[in-house]
């Protein structure tokens, strides 16, 4: 049908014009770029380019990164943009790239942001069909942070906890979670006496591939600040098929289920990723994780390697 628009003219005294682009490299997949638009994309040629998905730290830096960026606070006449608009709109860019396997390309040019916000005054997309794939992040360069596994649940107590995938920003929260278990946890969980986590392996333990592992933790909210009640964890093991557990609780909601929900929501994950087989090693004087095992029915055989230790098996 040949057709015309008609749509009332965009003004904006303060505005700058920016373009925001997404394209597909055949070797890093989606690429997010950022620049000058309107009529000075092809004559500015500036261009910042990021690897989602973005955060605010990568954001911040993705902007900086453009010529353009020394316009976007006050000059001359004009006030400064309203930076959390500019910042909001490439974070919900980088998210369409991560949720949606089937954008392949993307131009919002321009994007027009004053002191009042931004708005998109022209876009072209381009989608193009991809076969269904287990893996939803399988198109990407970096695995993004998993939201999709964020759940609100309840224990049998009533006890409300979030159950989510672990992130960086959990440091804290995770030496926490580790300093206040008592002795026999923590040795249960690490067979080690050791007080808190070393630097090294705080950082190995926050800040994870989720396409090679997956840790979820239990926090509740007290005083405004998240309190971390467990975690369990796998790790895939060299063969892709199978993967290796642990699991531990904190002392105070011992007894309340939450290990065994935790379980469940672990193995429902390692199955989504096509895992065959969840495994791992139990003390055999840790009698609670092997009833919960049990329960869970996993095999439970003695270790050809340790007497001390029981390993366990499961079929998912």
């Amino acid at each position: 049908m040949d057709a015309i628009s008609i749509e009332p003219m965009v003004v904006k005294p303060n505005g700058r014009e920016l373009m925001v682009g997404v394209s597909n490299d055949p070797v890093f997949g989606p690429v997010i770029t950022l620049g000058a638009g309107g009529i000075a994309v092809e004559i500015m040629g500036d261009r910042a380019v990021a690897l989602p998905p973005l955060n605010t730290t990568l954001v911040k830096d993705l902007i900086q990164g453009t010529q353009i960026a020394k316009m976007l606070g006050a000059f001359r006449q004009m006030p400064p943009i309203d930076m959390a608009a500019l910042e909001s709109v490439l974070l919900r860019v980088s998210e369409m790239v991560c949720e949606l396997p089937m954008l392949m390309e993307m131009d919002i040019n321009p994007l027009i942001v004053d002191e009042q916000g931004a708005l998109a005054a022209d876009a072209r997309v381009v989608v193009e069909f991809r076969p269904p794939n287990p893996d939803r992040y399988a198109h990407m360069a970096i695995y993004p942070y998993p939201a999709h596994l964020v759940r609100n649940l309840q224990l049998a107590d009533g006890t409300g906890v979030v159950i989510r995938p672990i992130r960086p920003e959990d440091a804290e929260i995770e030496q926490e979670f580790v300093r206040n278990l008592s002795a026999e946890p923590r040795y249960f969980r690490f067979m080690d006496s050791m007080q808190e986590l070393s630097l090294p392996m705080l950082a190995r333990f926050t800040q994870i591939d989720y396409s090679r592992e997956m840790a979820l933790i239990a926090v509740s909210e007290e005083q405004d600040k998240e309190i971390e009640l467990g975690v369990a964890r796998y790790t895939i093991n060299p063969d892709g098929e199978s993967c290796e557990f642990a699991l531990v609780v904190a002392d105070c909601i011992r007894g309340k289920g939450l290990g065994h929900t935790l379980m469940i929501a672990l193995m429902d994950v390692a199955r989504s990723k096509g895992l065959k087989i969840m495994e791992g090693e139990v003390l055999n004087n840790n009698v609670s994780m092997l009833n919960l095992m049990q329960r869970l029915e996993f095999t439970i055989e003695a270790s050809l390697e340790d007497d001390n230790i029981k390993t366990l098996r499961k079929a998912l």
